[in-house]
Formats: C-alpha cells, structure tokens, sequence
C-alpha cells in the first residue's frame, strides 16, 4: 500500500514536468487526451495535409525492451533529484515471482501494473522518437511529415514517397540504438491519398483508416472499427454470454450495459455507424 502511495506522488510529479515538454502529437497516458482524441487529429491532419504515403510501424514487446539504463539517462535530462532516480531504477530492477516460486530480476521493461509504468514508457518515446522525428526527421524531409504517437502504438504520413522510404529505413536503426525492435509483419509504407482510396488502408487505435467519395461527391477520410477488433470483440462478447448465462437477468444486463457503453464510448464516431450496429 505504502509503495502505491509513493509510486502514485512520484508519478505526479514526473507528469508536472514532462507535460511541459511532451509535443502535442503524443496522446498516451496524457491527462486530457485520449485516443478518440488521438485519431481525430491525425484525421484531420490527413483530411487538408498533403500527404499521400503513410508508414505504419509496430514496435516488437515495447514495454518488455525498454532499456534501463537508457530509461535513468533519460530521466537525468530533467530531474536533478538522485534521490527519485534511485527509487525509480529500483522499481525498475524489482523482481517478478513467478509461478515456481522463483523471483527474476529484469534487466529490461518496466515493472507491469505499476503506476508510474504508463509514464516512464511515454518519457522514453519522447526522446527515442518524438523528438528525433521533429528536430532530425522532419528538417530533412522535401515535403511535408506528420507524426501520431499513442503509447508504442504510431503512424507517419509523408508527402513524398522518398521521404517515407528514407524514414522507413531509418526507423530500425533509431530503435536499435534503444534496444527496441520492430515488428516486419506489421511495418510497412502505403499510398495514401484520394489517388489510392479504393486500394489502401491502414489501421491505428482499433480504427480503420480508409479515402472514401462521401455523398455530395468528396472525397474523405472514412473510419470505422477494424475489422480483427470487432470479430474479437464479438467473440468476447459470446463468451461472456455462455459463462453468465446461469445468472439473474438484472445482473446480466447491468453488466452488459456496462460493456456496451465502454465499448460505444470508445468506437461512437462519425461515420461508424455500421460497426457499432
């Protein structure tokens, strides 16, 4: 409890002085921003930028890599108190039972359901992505670049092709540099512009993004739930239904309505209609 306690006010404080140099296009674990937040900037972003390629890229178990050491390094750029860089690299280096009896010590990652985990994860982004990509990337490119950042979870958008191509290559080295590594399978470059709205998609926060010609003949940015998250979504749900059929009716449906309402509150956007149906 006691640890809780200390974790809870050392968060608080690592919040006050991060939000101050977190840039505004990471959204996770911010107070006041979201992901439905999230993905309709980075709509509108697409919607009037010009941008026509974007970059998707998954980063392989993120929050079991991140590098200690380069985690304290980081830190040490803006909180002079010794004192809470040791009690975090000792939250850190805490050890985890497992179910042998056997405790480990972790040499990577940050410590899981931890309080101060979410945040720990976001600082070490901010500095082995967000700022590279706005003071190295982006200065670099010829046309226009954009980056949406929520957690380990991020898209760019390029206008130029070679652009994308230079950033895709380059975006394995970055993460190398901090133990990280991406996942090929879910990394790619595609066309995206009204030019390729029949053939390209990408997904991002459990949403699909895809060029559509609305009714009064424009052309514009359609989303709605990804198609995986709600096969698996109808699929927990039927589960749920089998375990608790045997219970009252009252409990059922408080507890159904309690799920339906998580779930539109998240997926309830314009133009998901379909999905949510």
């Amino acid at each position: 409890m006691y640890d809780k306690v200390v974790q809870r006010a050392t968060a608080d404080i690592l919040e006050a002085i991060y939000e101050q140099d977190f840039l505004p296009n990471s959204y996770g674990y911010r107070p006041k921003r979201g992901p439905q937040l999230a993905v309709k900037d980075l709509t509108r972003e697409l919607q009037f930028g010009e941008y026509n390629y974007i970059v998707e890229a998954d980063i392989r178990a993120y929050f079991d890599n991140i590098d200690h050491e380069w985690l304290i390094k980081m830190l040490e750029q803006r909180v002079e108190d010794r004192a809470m860089t040791r009690l975090i690299r000792k939250w850190l280096n805490a050890g985890i039972l497992e179910a042998d009896g056997k405790v480990l010590h972790p040499i990577t990652g940050t410590p899981q359901g931890g309080i101060a985990s979410p945040l720990l994860a976001n600082i070490y982004l901010h500095y082995a992505i967000d700022l590279w990509f706005e003071k190295v990337v982006k200065p670099r490119c010829k046309g226009e670049a954009y980056l949406c950042r929520f957690a380990d979870d991020f898209v760019c958008a390029f206008q130029y092709k070679s652009d994308a191509e230079k950033f895709y290559k380059a975006l394995g080295k970055r993460l190398g540099k901090f133990s990280l590594e991406l996942a090929p399978e879910k990394t790619r470059i595609i066309g995206f512009s009204p030019f390729f709205k029949d053939k390209n998609s990408f997904e991002f926060l459990g949403f699909e993004f895809r060029w559509r010609m609305s009714r009064k003949g424009k052309n514009i940015i359609m989303r709605r739930t990804s198609r995986n998250k709600l096969r698996k979504s109808v699929a927990n749900l039927t589960t749920w239904c089998k375990e608790i059929r045997r219970s009252r009716l009252n409990k059922i449906f408080q507890q159904l309505n309690s799920k339906l309402r998580g779930y539109f509150n998240y997926y309830g956007i314009i133009g998901n209609f379909s999905s949510l149906a």
